[in-house]
């Protein structure tokens, strides 16, 4: 089996070489005011091309991850105001409800959605992070 591949393969070389026949059969399907000069590429203008959308694909790119960052940014805050430390979250107010408040009785059957709404912003969080770190590994560059 590998003597048909082998073969297969130096055919293809072969025909690489002949690359002038190619050239001759299509200058000679050309009509005859044209000029098939015309049809050459020009290296520099693909790579100048490249470059540019290289570099559109880059700019849109860190558009992506700076909107990306300002989500992360927001849900940390929201998280905060939902429930941390500090005495002003709403977790925190209503655990120190002063008793007969309006405060009060939101605690007994709000604490526990916040709790599971800041479980799930948190968990949000975490993977956006986790897309984040992914922006800087060039394996993901352009995903």
């Amino acid at each position: 089996m590998s003597n048909l591949y082998a073969k297969r393969f130096k055919m293809m070389l072969e025909a690489d070489e002949d690359l002038s026949l190619e050239r001759d059969a299509m200058e000679a399907s050309l009509d005859d005011n044209t000029d098939p000069a015309q049809f050459d590429a020009n290296i520099d203008d693909m790579e100048q091309a490249q470059s540019e959308i290289a570099d559109a694909l880059s700019k849109r790119n860190q558009q992506i991850v700076s909107e990306l960052q300002g989500w992360i940014d927001d849900i940390d805050s929201f998280l905060k105001i939902l429930n941390s430390e500090d005495g002003t979250s709403m977790q925190s107010r209503l655990a120190n409800a002063e008793p007969d408040t309006i405060f009060d009785k939101m605690k007994q059957s709000q604490q526990t959605k916040i709790s599971r709404v800041a479980s799930d912003l948190a968990s949000l969080h975490q993977a956006f992070l986790g897309f984040m770190a992914q922006t800087k590994n060039p394996k993901y560059k352009y995903v």
